[in-house]
């Protein structure tokens, strides 16, 4: 009987174990995505595509599916390179965040 109550209590603890590991493991990967879409004020992590026609048309798209609540599966587009495409999934994501036109720009004629 002590027997089987070891092994219980055992097998209990590795199955807890067990079901919290996946969410421990996950934690340090969510803070490393993040680090790419905020400045944190340590300067950009990006280039400056404020002058990008690519990014403009992502950062109107992007603002058209936050309205919407909604977000593309697709975008197709004609890129010259992969700057422009880069350009352009960075205006999706700020303007999916709600974000008008580029970060920390004080011109408000888009």
């Amino acid at each position: 009987m002590k027997n089987l109550l070891r092994t219980i209590v055992f097998g209990s603890a590795l199955g807890v174990a067990a079901t919290a590991m996946p969410s421990i493991m996950a934690m340090p990967f969510a803070g490393v995505q993040d680090q790419d879409h905020h400045d944190g004020g340590q300067g950009q992590p990006h280039p400056d595509y404020s002058k990008n026609r690519f990014y403009k048309v992502g950062n109107s798209e992007g603002y058209q599916d936050y309205k919407h609540k909604t977000q593309r599966k697709e975008h197709n587009h004609n890129y010259r390179n992969a700057e422009d495409r880069q350009a352009h999934d960075y205006g999706y994501q700020q303007g999916l965040q709600g974000q008008r036109g580029y970060p920390n720009d004080n011109n408000p004629h888009h």
